[in-house]
């Protein structure tokens, strides 16, 4: 398959995103294919698979704001803040009022500082933390910060809480349901994680791994991309593009291109020619050739 752009997919919880991106090559045909955003192994939910040149893309679609559903197990902290950990701290197995945790999740919104997981993916001194992890190494772990946009109680069952989140790129929910539960008084892990959405991408519109074959319609990257604003070029402006001419060469002056900032698609015949990063100049990101 030849064919540039995307495809949702439903990922299941106990395989890994690379076990999913493998199975979906291999279902499609395709040699070349990423994901943007990875999910844990005991996580399910939304999953882009980049196909072929689509790959180019994934930064872009990973900085997209996340929306995640989340059950927090209260009374047991493991090392590796999940179900598969090993429990390393135990606390209160009780809830709390629902008023208590409404409070307390809404002290996480906004922009906050957060320590990742030791067993993460997150690279130190050259290093993945959970190779360090997994020699027993002692790692002093930089906070990061992240945004949390939105993040809501969902039920309440015992010593479980179901929560929603949206949130950015890099925020870890394991670490959240850590602080979450230090900030009611215990400990916790996070024992059910579902993503919803990656920006405007649904899982309800994801086809599950069992379901994809060469049929299924792979979603074209002017179109996966079309929360950027998009301008036709001509078909003599090509070729141009391909060589690399100057965008200030190729549009007039009084091109409303010049008033955006931010990424903007250049488009013709539903195909995408290139993408731009606008602001006090112009300047190539990508450059889509087509035979």
């Amino acid at each position: 398959m030849d064919v540039d752009g995307i495809l949702l997919v439903d990922k299941e919880a106990g395989r890994t995103s690379f076990e999913t991106l493998k199975i979906v090559k291999k279902s499609l045909g395709v040699k070349k294919a990423g994901h943007a955003g990875t999910l844990d192994k005991f996580a399910s939910g939304l999953l882009i698979v980049c196909i072929n040149r689509g790959t180019s893309v994934q930064n872009l679609l990973m900085s997209q704001f996340k929306k995640y559903r989340a059950q927090i197990y209260l009374g047991v902290e493991t090392d590796t803040l999940d179900r598969y950990g090993r429990i390393i701290k135990t606390g209160p197995a009780r809830g709390a009022p629902r008023i208590r945790v409404e409070q307390v999740l809404s002290e996480f919104i906004g922009v906050i500082d957060q320590i990742p997981p030791v067993f993460s993916a997150i690279r130190y001194g050259g290093k993945r933390l959970y190779k360090r992890a997994l020699n027993g190494e002692s790692v002093d772990i930089r906070p990061r910060t992240v945004e949390i946009r939105r993040i809501e109680c969902i039920g309440i069952e015992r010593n479980r809480i179901l929560i929603e989140v949206v949130c950015s790129k890099g925020t870890y929910i394991r670490s959240l349901a850590r602080d979450v539960a230090e900030s009611l008084g215990t400990c916790g892990f996070l024992q059910e994680l579902r993503r919803l959405s990656i920006g405007r991408f649904s899982v309800q519109d994801a086809y599950k791994p069992v379901d994809i074959d060469g049929t299924v319609p792979i979603m074209p990257l002017h179109e996966a991309l079309d929360l950027y604003p998009g301008f036709e070029v001509t078909g003599e402006q090509i070729p141009l593009i391909y060589n690399g001419v100057p965008i200030e060469k190729l549009i007039s002056a009084d091109h409303p291109i010049h008033r955006l900032h931010g990424y903007v698609r250049l488009l013709h015949a539903e195909r995408l020619v290139a993408l731009v990063e606008a602001g006090q100049t112009l300047r190539y990101y990508r450059v889509f050739i087509h035979n």
